[in-house]
């Protein structure tokens, strides 16, 4: 099952063992291993013969496949690229140039080339190609607590000649291993059965396939090379680079992020062309790139993200969110559509963000104002809600005083700042007509372009590390407006910080929560986030790190990157389902604590 939909520019579906782009790539950084080449007559012992026996052949992409020889020995059988010579095949698929010699006396000599098939037996794979081959061919085997089960006779090649002397061959690396297996299995011959399940103990385990400490949830598997420590993840069938790694993992959306990074792991995981990835190959994360919670448990940014959520856990239970009644009666709405006017904002697929944006604001403000109680706040006035072709195309004002025309120069660099200024003045005189600081929410409404590979909404709220010290502009371009005037600095206490992050996560749940409920689509990775990343910056944006109201959320709606996003974005209906679950969303927010359903009694003895 793929994890996301894939789109055309998501290459990196895992296909096949990519041959360099021209010859004298580098080779895959594998570790050489010594495996038993000799066995009993009939065995991996001597060159394997022809056809006999097993049929059929495991595809690892456009020029390598897998193969069995007089039905039970595993080999390799790949199409050399144009002047690709033995040093750079054995290189790629031994882990070791040194093994040119007995690669090329193994397909009798002469120099590779397109037109003929070079073979490769199992034993001499390096360990990264070894480890996918019996993935791949044995797609039913399993670990369990470090110990390998192979599913005997089912796997993807029919293998009738296939007995424990194979088996210990492949997992441990010697056929004679084969006597230990059988007592660890209790068993009396060698001979095995369709669908018999075989052990083979952690202990006896070639290095290749021993377990290494695993993530809570099994998905990454850390390990240590020349390079330093790493996350490994294992892709699967119909995967991507980009979108099951990249994405997942690191928590890099930008496009140019995703790619550079992308390139990044595949040079550090030996793949030499994105487009063409074993399933089951080990793409290797470097831990500096790991979003904090796919860390090993002991690494110290994985314990302050785990001690950051406890601390606002505890200020949730210590104070949790007031409940409203009558349809959030006491609660003051501050809307804040992103852009408009000289910037656009993003602008992907023949969509633009301020196009839209600032319709859903007008919408949501239209049913809050007929179906609540709650007062609602924009910091936007004067423009149009709706043109005759559902867009919006706001030419207003930013509603500072004086108003700052969002058709001047500078809205992305002043008037985002002046936004946050705003929202500021909007709590203090929400609190002087005798609202309550908690009540007071701001919702900035935006929509990116992320990379074409992701679907659905996304949601930042106000990272607590991301707000340390003073915040405010020193440009003498903001002094006329009355907000700055009010309050040019702002700084707040470590609680405060904590406060803030920790119910605007419970709101930013509760918006992801509506938009599911309404069927509108989600980022499948982590939807809420506590910071942007892009390149080598991390940071908050503005709209959010300087304001001082408790909840404030930007919720991105779409990813206007992706085709049907942006297709769905541009359709009034869509925009009229996104303003119904954002109000939704607040209603969540300020209700009463669902309660828990009780648990069924446990059963007579």
């Amino acid at each position: 099952m793929r994890v996301d939909a894939p789109f055309p520019s998501d290459i990196g579906t895992p296909r096949g063992l990519s041959r360099p782009r021209r010859p004298g790539a580098s080779a895959i950084a594998a570790a050489s291993i010594l495996l038993a080449l000799a066995g009993p007559p009939g065995s991996l012992g001597r060159p394997p013969e022809p056809g006999g026996g097993g049929s059929g052949s495991v595809p690892l992409g456009a020029d390598a496949r897998v193969c069995l020889r007089a039905g039970r020995d595993l080999e390799v059988e790949m199409t050399p690229a144009a002047g690709e010579s033995w040093e750079e095949i054995a290189a790629r698929y031994t882990g070791s140039a040194a093994r040119a010699a007995a690669l090329a006396h193994r397909n009798e000599g002469g120099s590779p080339s397109p037109d003929r098939i070079v073979r490769i037996p199992f034993a001499l794979l390096g360990d990264d190609v070894r480890v996918v081959v019996l993935r791949n061919v044995f797609p039913r085997d399993r670990r369990e607590n470090g110990d390998w089960v192979h599913v005997a006779k089912s796997g993807a090649l029919a293998m009738p000649d296939e007995g424990l002397w194979q088996v210990a061959l492949w997992f441990t690396g010697r056929g004679e291993s084969y006597v230990r297996i059988a007592e660890a299995n209790g068993l009396a011959s060698p001979e095995l059965s369709p669908g018999q399940e075989i052990r083979i103990p952690a202990s006896m385990l070639h290095p290749s396939l021993r377990a290494r400490p695993r993530s809570e949830d099994g998905a990454l598997e850390y390990g240590e090379d020349r390079e330093g420590p790493f996350a490994g993840y294992r892709l699967k069938a119909g995967e991507a680079l980009y979108s099951a790694v990249v994405v997942r993992f690191t928590g890099r959306t930008d496009p140019e992020d995703v790619r550079s990074v992308a390139a990044r792991l595949a040079v550090r995981s030996g793949i030499r062309d994105v487009k063409d990835i074993p399933v089951a190959w080990l793409v290797k994360i470097p831990l500096d790139l790991l979003e904090p919670e796919f860390l090993p448990e002991d690494h110290p940014r994985r314990r302050e993200a785990e001690q950051a959520k406890q601390r606002m856990a505890e200020e949730l239970a210590r104070e949790p969110v007031r409940p409203t009644r009558q349809g959030l009666d006491g609660v003051v709405v501050i809307l804040d559509p992103g852009h408009g006017g000289r910037d656009p904002g993003a602008t992907a697929n023949g969509v633009r963000e301020s196009d839209h944006v600032h319709d859903i604001a007008c919408r949501l403000r239209r049913l809050l104002e007929e179906e609540t109680s709650a007062v609602v706040r924009t910091t936007m006035e004067g423009g149009p809600c709706a043109s005759e072709d559902g867009r919006a195309r706001p030419n207003g004002t930013i509603a500072t005083h004086p108003p700052f025309p969002i058709e001047r120069e500078g809205e992305s660099s002043i008037g985002v700042h002046l936004r946050w200024y705003l929202a500021n003045a909007m709590l203090a005189q929400a609190v002087r007509d005798g609202a309550e600081a908690g009540r007071v929410v701001f919702l900035s409404i935006h929509a990116d372009s992320r990379h074409p590979s992701l679907r659905g909404a996304m949601v930042y709220v106000p990272g607590e590390s991301l707000r340390r010290g003073s915040m405010g502009s020193k440009s003498a371009v903001f002094r006329r407006y009355r907000e700055y005037a009010e309050r040019p600095t702002v700084r707040f206490t470590r609680r405060e910080r904590v406060r803030s992050e920790a119910v605007s996560r419970k709101l930013a749940s509760c918006v992801v929560e509506a938009l599911r409920e309404e069927e509108i689509s989600v980022q499948p990775f982590k939807p809420v986030r506590d910071r942007v990343i892009r390149g080598r910056s991390v940071f908050l944006p503005a709209v959010l790190r300087g304001n001082a109201v408790p909840a404030k959320i930007l919720v991105e709606v779409a990813n206007l990157g992706n085709e049907r996003d942006a297709a769905l974005l541009a359709r009034p209906e869509e925009r009229e389902r996104i303003a119904r679950a954002l109000r939704a969303a607040l209603l969540s927010y300020f209700s009463e604590p669902r309660a828990a359903k009780p648990r069924p009694a446990p059963p007579l003895p």
